[in-house]
């Protein structure tokens, strides 16, 4: 997935609009930073422990923990190399009927258009965790086999799930709270710009003043709804690039952490072992093992 902004990838295809992404895989980052995007996303752990932060709340899943992604909300993934989970993007009028119902006034409209919200977080320790965990795994074997039909399985599916989060009582009522549309407009906008200047060089002053803030509360801000600091943010969305340079391509470690923004190399293989556990050398190593 792309850094922390609005993806503006297709997810699926245009006659099926619905994507199941693994991760992690060769090609892929199990460090997804914070971003956005219009459709729906379910979260589910398959294997170890996978930091999940939705808005403003941060989870650590389990295996068997499912998590929802309403549209447009900022979240973040950091899996790591053996730990496993699977994410699916769709867009919730893909859900709906051509014949108008109950059902989609009083449910699926409400969700695509707000007044309902799914939650974040459903426990692998319940008994609607484990029935949810149940359907989204037959997903996940419906989608690989792709038999005939498979599309009317997957549409049904998810259908499934909100039905049993709506019988469970799960379905949050939403109001909008006053300055909660600028708090998350802001919110979008930082994470944007982060995202594509994080290879420069960023004085504090400088970045609080591109949003018209003093940098005593861009720092207020900043770490009240993203929970670390801007060099811990900028620091992790370096580390994310230079795995992906690790993974993609033959450049010497130096050269990588000059180009993503660190000056020094020694104090890049410190932030990046603190991510992964290990050191560049060796996250490469185990990416081609995993080839």
């Amino acid at each position: 997935m792309d850094a922390a902004r609005r993806e503006k990838r297709e997810h699926g295809t245009q006659g099926f609009p619905f994507q199941i992404y693994s991760a992690p895989q060769a090609q892929d980052s199990d460090l997804v930073p914070y971003h956005w995007h219009p459709e729906t996303e379910i979260i589910t752990v398959l294997r170890g422990t996978v930091m999940v932060t939705i808005a403003d709340h941060r989870y650590a899943g389990q295996e068997g923990d499912v998590f929802f992604v309403s549209s447009g909300q900022l979240h973040e993934i950091r899996g790591g190399v053996d730990n496993l989970f699977r994410a699916f993007v769709f867009p919730l009028d893909f859900l709906q009927f051509r014949r108008t119902d109950i059902a989609q006034s009083e449910l699926l409209a409400p969700l695509e258009e707000g007044g309902l919200r799914l939650p974040a977080y459903v426990s692998h320790e319940t008994a609607l965790g484990q029935e949810l965990f149940r359907e989204l795994k037959k997903m996940i074997r419906v989608c690989a086999d792709q038999p005939f039909g498979y599309q009317l399985l997957v549409k049904s599916a998810l259908l499934y799930l909100i039905g049993q989060l709506a019988a469970a009582g799960k379905l949050e009522q939403r109001a909008q709270r006053s300055g909660e549309e600028y708090k998350v407009q802001l919110l979008r906008r930082i994470v944007e710009y982060l995202s594509e200047h994080c290879t420069e060089r960023l004085r504090l002053a400088d970045v609080s003043a591109q949003f018209g803030l003093s940098p005593q509360y861009f720092c207020s801000f900043f770490k009240e709804n993203l929970g670390r600091t801007l060099v811990q943010h900028v620091n992790f969305l370096r580390i994310e690039r230079a795995s992906r340079l690790l993974r993609e391509s033959d450049l010497p470690i130096l050269e990588i952490s000059l180009s993503v923004g660190f000056d020094n190399v020694s104090y890049f293989i410190k932030r990046f072992r603190e991510v992964y556990g290990c050191t560049p050398t060796d996250y490469r190593r185990s990416v081609s093992d995993r080839q």
